[in-house]
């Protein structure tokens, strides 16, 4: 006599399916490489250029000029004539100074801060920000300065203004 024997059936790992499922999806979308960064990563110093007017501050610039980091003459940053400064600072110091240069004249200014790191998001990773800044300089091109904004970030806001005289 021949018996038969229905297979058991086992529902159990129905259950896992939509788990397994979204785990999948969650792969698919980690993997994504449309994923990019839309932040601003880079952190300079802004310095703007002015004239002092009748006690009002007005946008100016340098005359042909050389900027490099001090000690690092072989490497110019700018060189013209700015209206603007975008000074990057050393992540891996509490300071650093640059030389203004002209034909006639230099200054150099340095930058002492503090520094921390942010992580932006995933995408962009971290950027080293910079606070409590504090400013000196030779004042030889540079009448006067100003510290407007001490926290240095990914921002385009203005940090430090720079007098000149028109000449």
């Amino acid at each position: 006599m021949t018996q038969d024997i229905e297979p058991v059936r086992d529902r159990r790992w129905w259950r896992l399916v939509p788990a397994l499922l979204g785990l999948l999806a969650w792969m698919v979308a980690a993997c994504n490489p449309s994923s990019r960064c839309l932040e601003d990563t880079e952190v300079y110093l802004r310095a703007g250029i002015y004239t002092r007017v009748e006690g009002k501050d007005v946008p100016s610039h340098l005359e042909d000029v050389e900027v490099f980091g001090l000690g690092r003459e072989d490497s110019v940053l700018v060189k013209g004539s700015p209206a603007r400064l975008d000074l990057p600072l050393d992540a891996s110091q509490d300071s650093c100074s640059w030389v203004i240069r002209s034909n006639t004249a230099s200054d150099t200014l340095t930058f002492r801060y503090r520094r921390t790191t942010r992580l932006l998001n995933f995408e962009c990773g971290f950027i080293a920000e910079f606070h409590d800044l504090q400013v000196s300089c030779t004042f030889h091109l540079i009448d006067s300065l100003s510290v407007r904004e001490p926290f240095i970030t990914n921002t385009d806001e203005e940090n430090v203004r720079l007098f000149v005289d028109l000449p």
